[in-house]
């Protein structure tokens, strides 16, 4: 089982701020040492980590998709309009499964998928 993905970030409190906005993302718990802080996203899920470190270098994350399972794809993808976030098209590869893609305020690219 996956316990965590970690996404580096620059905008640590934007970031919470935005997943918890989108998702409604709960903090799990916070750590905060010497130049780094991170915050865990998630309830029993596997958790979204956020850390800041000051001295960390800049992450291509690119091939790399979070996907995280939403009740309501056109509700989710209505907020991210709401703030001018854009996003693909909603895709369908079968009549039970939606999905669409945005990057984060990180650049980390994010599917919503409705199943």
């Amino acid at each position: 089982m996956i316990a965590h993905v970690t996404v580096s970030t620059a905008k640590l409190q934007e970031s919470v701020d935005f997943y918890q906005w989108l998702l409604d993302l709960p903090i799990a718990r916070s750590i905060e040492m010497p130049n780094v802080k991170i915050v865990f996203l998630g309830e029993n899920e596997t958790k979204l980590e956020l850390i800041e470190a000051l001295d960390a270098e800049p992450v291509d994350a690119k091939g790399l998709t979070v996907g995280f399972q939403v009740d309501n794809l056109d509700e989710k993808l209505a907020l991210l309009d709401s703030r001018q976030i854009g996003h693909t098209d909603v895709i369908s590869p079968n009549p039970g499964t939606r999905f669409a893609m945005f990057s984060d305020l990180n650049g980390c690219a994010i599917q919503l998928i409705e199943q």
